[in-house]
């Protein structure tokens, strides 16, 4: 039975969560990323083992013992097995040989060994050593074309020479799985590290599992997991149990120096508490591997429930504070490899809070996407006569909290109020206009609010803002009622902008009765600053403030003038009872265009609205997908089919799904993947479909 992977929903960074099937009849996956579990004589004759694990989804076994003992299926009955072999290829494919009746079944996929006697080679050996390795890869497929496998593979501390074991996955539709057996040994390397990563995704077929195994602790599950590795060996865990080490996650900890058991698992409240100071005890390592097992098997699946329900990013942040090799990995792809890692990275989280917690999050992909399309896709209202700054608050909308509340009545008293612009200024987002409030990240982060901006905040901030401004006339004036960091990132900009700043005199807070009074008096004084012939706002209808700013958030995800093209007609804003989406509707044919959701800041448009473009003679350049057909068979568009895409493509936003001339709407979805994928890809999962015509 071929084995196959498939990748569910991508999330942040290159993290992901899929399932591997394991059992075509009756239908069985293992979910990923996850651990795997070894097995090992020393754990089978633990009865807590089996009684802790016999639920686990992976195991992998080295013996051949393990593979003939019907006892494993039976008590293991509704898992998945990985084999390999610690000793001699040649001894690997002896047993290969001799069970492939067992290979055929549905449960296990070998994982062909590469086993030198030595782990320190000078670049020529290794070389050597790899092409030989590769070579007998290359027969063993061959000759057993209709078994999936796993290949190891080994670099020996000389990173440049994973070209050939990515040439040889392209080449071979039976190699399901990478087994990376050395490079996450030394996160001293963590440049190659994240070289290597970037290879494997852009020049991989994406559905090929990526497994880590090696000198990897626990400690390290998060940062791989957002690397983008679907399966973990936890194998080197019994090494470390037998060198007297206990595991508690954010440190190894020599178990001489335990003292009290951080832990409430089985073996820390049973036994293991009376051995601690029996320094040659058989049962104490048994235990400790027990222990360690199930402590990196509870942080994995504490990694997935944030992955399903919290904001991943900011869970690997957390577990970094401390090492600064995983720091400097993180700056690296935040950094150097954003144009890659954005269109890995979803769109949006639906209710989820997204917390900076200082330089590592400034530059975290969805915050570098925030900004980069609100540069790229913001337009001016060209009715805009005055341009006001204000402060960001903690409360989120910002029109929801106290202080915006205060700023709103004096703001809003003015009749001329649509012809306002209001930026807010923040960090580390930068600079947020009003209509983009209630959009994915800015509906969601949360930051201390101290008015204390370090430089790299100030930058931030300043350099949207020289590039935002730079699209407006420079006869606009700007008032800036601004303190503290807010201010000092406008004077940084202020030798770059071409309009006139004019600043707030503060008594007090900045929402005090007469620094608001000073406001008041500002925008009286400049308000009809800008002399040319008066726009009457009153008679469009994006003088209306949703309106308004549901032509920027359509903008912002579908690129310039989609929302000008969209909404073209007057139109009827419907909230539901509960009040967490608003309908938008024509008001001509009463054709329902598309729905906005408060919990994802998003605008999920119909086919009808859709088609409003295309009659309007506007083309789609972007979010598209081409599709060879009329229709789609189910609620899923799969990556078999598709003739073209958009290479805007990012996981959690909308797509539009084209016939093959690029003419006609089939089907309106989310995104499960972004282009890279699709790109990177001949099977699996693209899209959701929520309306078909």
């Amino acid at each position: 039975m071929p084995h196959f992977f498939e990748v569910i929903t991508s999330k942040i960074g290159f993290s992901r969560m899929g399932r591997l099937l394991i059992s075509k009849n009756p239908r069985r996956y293992v979910k990923t990323p996850n651990l795997i579990i070894p097995i090992k004589n020393i754990l089978m004759r633990q009865m807590n083992y089996i009684e802790q694990f016999e639920d686990h989804d992976l195991f992998i076994i080295t013996k051949e013992l393990f593979l003939k003992i019907s006892f494993i299926k039976d008590k293991f009955k509704n898992t998945g097995f990985l084999f390999t072999h610690p000793g001699t290829l040649e001894k690997f494919q002896e047993i290969l040989g001799e069970n492939l009746e067992i290979f055929y079944e549905d449960n296990i996929i070998p994982i062909i060994p590469f086993n030198i006697p030595t782990t320190t080679v000078n670049k020529d050996f290794a070389h050597n050593e790899i092409s030989n390795y590769l070579n007998r890869v290359k027969n063993i497929l061959k000759d057993n074309h209709k078994i999936n496998f796993g290949i190891t593979v080994k670099i020996f501390d000389h990173f440049g020479l994973i070209d050939p074991y990515i040439q040889i996955v392209k080449e071979n539709f039976n190699i399901k799985i990478l087994n990376l057996a050395d490079i996450f040994d030394n996160f001293n390397n963590y440049r190659s590290i994240v070289e290597i990563i970037i290879k494997l995704k852009t020049e991989i077929d994406r559905n090929v599992i990526i497994m880590a195994s090696g000198r990897i602790i626990p400690k390290y599950y998060p940062i791989l997991v957002y690397l983008g590795v679907d399966l973990i060996n936890s194998s080197y865990l019994l090494y470390l149990s037998s060198e007297n080490f206990y595991d508690s996650i954010e440190y190894l900890l020599p178990i001489y120096k335990v003292e009290f058991l951080p832990c409430s698992c089985i073996v820390c409240q049973g036994r293991l508490k009376t051995l601690l100071e029996d320094k040659f005890s058989i049962e104490k390592t048994d235990l400790l591997v027990l222990h360690n097992l199930i402590s990196a098997s509870t942080y994995l699946k504490k990694i997935n429930q944030y992955l399903k329900y919290e904001d991943y990013r900011i869970f690997v942040e957390k577990s970094t504070f401390d090492d600064t090799n995983i720091i400097s990995l993180l700056k690296i792809l935040d950094k150097n490899y954003f144009e890659l890692i954005r269109f890995e990275t979803p769109i949006s989280q639906e209710n989820k809070i997204i917390k900076s917690v200082g330089q590592i999050s400034y530059y975290r992909p969805d915050f570098q996407e925030f900004r980069k399309r609100m540069i790229k896709n913001f337009e001016p209202e060209y009715w805009t006569t005055l341009i006001i700054l204000l402060p960001c608050s903690a409360k989120k909308p910002y029109s929801e909290s106290k202080s915006h509340k205060k700023f709103h009545r004096i703001i809003r008293n003015f009749p001329e109020f649509p012809s306002f612009q209001e930026f807010v200024i923040t960090s580390p987002l930068g600079v947020i206009p009003r209509q983009l409030e209630n959009i994915y990240p800015i509906n969601s982060y949360e930051i201390s609010v101290t008015g204390i901006w370090d430089n790299e905040e100030i930058k931030i901030a300043s350099e949207m803002l020289i590039k935002i401004l730079s699209k407006y006339d420079s006869k606009i004036p700007i008032i800036c009622h601004l303190e503290g960091g807010y201010l000092e990132a406008v004077k940084q900009a202020e030798p770059k902008v071409n309009q006139k700043i004019i600043y707030s005199e503060l008594t007090g807070k900045i929402t005090s009765k007469e620094s608001l009074q000073f406001l008041k008096e500002l925008i009286v004084e400049h308000k009809d600053h800008l002399h040319f012939k008066k726009f009457d706002i009153k008679k469009t209808i994006f003088s209306k403030s949703w309106i308004r700013k549901f032509k920027m958030i359509l903008d912002y995800h579908y690129g310039l003038n989609f929302g000008k093209n969209l909404f073209y007609d007057d139109l009827i804003l419907k909230k539901n009872r509960r009040q967490n989406q608003i309908s938008i509707i024509d008001s001509k044919n009463k054709e329902f265009l598309g729905i906005f959701s408060f919990k994802t800041g998003q605008i999920r448009l119909t086919i009808k609205g859709i088609k409003r473009l295309i009659i309007n003679n506007s083309s789609i350049k972007s979010n598209f997908i081409s599709f060879d057909g009329n229709n789609i068979s189910g609620n899923t568009l799969f990556r078999p089919g598709i003739l073209n895409y958009s290479l805007d493509l990012i996981p959690n936003n909308y797509v539009i799904v084209l016939d093959k001339y690029m003419k006609d709407v089939i089907a309106l979805g989310e995104l499960l993947v972004g282009s890279n994928f699709i790109k990177n890809s001949k099977t699996g999962r693209i899209a959701k479909i929520y309306e078909q015509r």
